[in-house]
């Protein structure tokens, strides 16, 4: 099998738990069950798994679906063939004492964050402007704009008076840095399509069988993290493998628990679509959107789940 396998190269865009049924489909070996030899690698911005796929040097790229639109719009035409992350998997942290109920509670506060056009930046300025209507400029809202790794080190020296995260770092900045996780977005946001499976059109066309494998290991991992979650958090904590092993549980909670982060297959619904495309459109991350029709393909998603993983 490992002489016949197909070699893939898969890049992501920043090490995230997003990622996780990647992670799932790579350690327990369902990659290879399917006849590929998969190599994931990180990319260091949303953007650079596009720019991977497009140059050749990799084959598929998991990352913000925006970056599908604006390289299809740019004449780098691309394909969404699955999802990865069906719920805004970000929540807000405070110091203790901190009031924060709603959106509402954003006016006037410095939010910390990682650099633009990441949704640290642009889902909170989507939930602000249509989800609570309020312009976050007006409302007195700044962005405390850092690398990875420096929006909990913000709120803590008061640099900023909350920060929006995903995971680890909200379970980082409540186990170890005396911070409370005192919101989440997934909730009021509902079902929105944050992270896609993609590759180029044309790459699309010619190896349709090796998409179809890709998406059978993806569905099985999706499955299999239903089925046996300790699956799940045993690929996290190798993925991680510098994390506390009290935050990977925590974390793992806490993203399983979140309905939709997860999804119980890779097949992308209109609905997610769309509101994804009003997010990134408000946001300002994206020119103009794309309609679903023209950017999804689920053919492959649909049969992943029909022979391989969990309807629903």
């Amino acid at each position: 099998m490992a002489q016949t396998a197909i070699p893939i190269g898969m890049t992501t865009g920043l090490k995230l738990a997003n990622y996780g049924p990647l992670y799932v489909a790579a350690r327990q070996g369902l990659f290879e069950k399917q006849g590929l030899k998969v190599t994931i690698d990180t990319g260091g911005s949303v953007a650079e798994p596009v720019a991977i796929a497009l140059s050749g040097r990799g084959q598929f790229a998991a990352t913000g679906t925006g970056m599908a639109v604006n390289s299809t719009l740019e004449g780098g035409r691309m394909k969404v063939i699955g999802k990865l992350c069906g719920a805004l998997g970000m929540w807000v942290i405070a110091k203790p004492g901190t009031k924060f109920n709603s959106l509402n509670d954003f006016k006037g506060k410095r939010i910390a964050c990682l650099k633009f056009p990441s949704n640290s930046v642009t889902s909170p300025t989507f939930a602000m402007k249509k989800l609570a209507g309020m312009d976050p400029k007006s409302a007195g809202v700044e962005f405390v704009e850092g690398p990875p790794g420096s929006i909990i080190g913000a709120v803590r020296d008061g640099r900023a008076d909350v920060g929006v995260v995903f995971e680890w770092d909200a379970s980082i900045a409540a186990a170890q840095h005396g911070l409370q996780v005192v919101y989440g977005f997934a909730e009021p946001f509902g079902p929105i399509l944050l992270t896609s499976l993609m590759v180029k059109e044309d790459y699309l066309k010619s190896n349709a069988d090796t998409v179809q494998r890709f998406c059978n290991a993806l569905s099985a991992s999706m499955k299999l993290i239903r089925e046996q979650s300790s699956a799940y958090v045993a690929a996290m904590a190798a993925e991680f493998p510098s994390l506390d092993k009290g935050v990977v549980n925590s974390g793992c909670e806490r993203l399983l628990s979140t309905k939709g982060f997860v999804p119980l297959n890779p097949i992308v619904s209109k609905q997610e679509w769309d509101m994804m495309m009003e997010h990134d459109t408000v946001a300002g991350t994206i020119r103009k959107s794309l309609s679903f029709e023209e950017m999804v393909d689920n053919r492959f998603a649909e049969k992943a789940t029909a022979d391989f993983g969990l309807k629903g």
